[in-house]
């Protein structure tokens, strides 16, 4: 078998190019490799004006009821069995997909098992894999609709993860009130929903649930909002 030999000059030209390679890697991978940090979920009370949740703009963390500001992704991780419809909506350190839209979510509610808490659905209707952050914009309506308006939902301190939602899949909130003690309370059957980082709400029914709050306000709120994300089941 013939061996070639290879001179010691292109041995050394072999040797420095393989230097300069890993060199130039090092410089791009470094800010790659930085990664979000979680923040605690804004408390900002509800929205601006009486236009409630159709007045809102944009933002990871922002209702449909006001302003809201940019967040960073969440912490959290795992799955969660669901209602028994389909599988739960992942969460965790980042999330892949574009954001949701209204237009490409249906909307439902159901008892969270807790007195004064009632879970929203939030189930992709789409074709594909979305993704939502932040706080939603939620606020009461009576049997009348947008004609019959009731109080913003104010935002809790929770943290809000970061959630991914395949075609077919949920993810949800939870709504808490203070319930009226005097009798002369108002209810309400239906909410405006504007998931966080959209503009458009969606009027949905609470499916046979009730809302009674005091019929006017009081220094506090009645009712507060979590962050998307929550789950029923195991690994809520």
């Amino acid at each position: 078998m013939r061996v070639r030999k290879i001179s010691a000059l292109a041995v050394i030209v072999a040797a420095a190019g393989l230097s300069l390679t890993a060199c130039g890697g090092n410089d791009g991978s470094s800010a790659a490799a930085q990664s979000g940090t979680s923040a605690s979920a804004s408390s900002s009370t509800g929205g601006q004006g009486t236009t409630g949740a159709s007045s809102g703009t944009s933002g990871d963390t922002s209702g449909g009821t006001g302003t809201g500001t940019a967040g960073s992704t969440g912490t959290g991780s795992g799955t969660s069995g669901g209602t028994g419809k389909k599988a739960a909506a992942r969460t965790g350190t980042a999330a892949s997909g574009a954001m949701c839209k209204t237009e490409h979510l249906g909307f439902s509610a159901a008892p969270a098992g807790v007195e004064n808490e009632i879970v929203v659905n939030l189930k992709n209707t789409g074709s594909a894999t979305c993704r939502m952050h932040g706080f939603p914009g939620v606020q009461l309506l009576g049997a009348d609709g947008l004609g019959d308006r009731g109080p913003d939902a104010a935002r809790t301190d929770t943290t809000a993860p970061a959630v991914t939602i395949a075609p077919g899949e949920e993810t949800r909130f939870l709504l808490h009130y203070i319930p009226d003690t005097s009798g002369s309370g108002k209810t309400y059957t239906k909410l405006a929903v504007t998931p966080p980082n959209e503009t458009v709400f969606d009027v949905m029914n609470l499916d046979g649930l009730k809302i009674t709050v005091p019929a006017t306000a009081g220094n506090a709120p009645d009712v507060y909002v979590d962050p998307i994300g929550y789950h029923t089941g195991t690994g809520k």
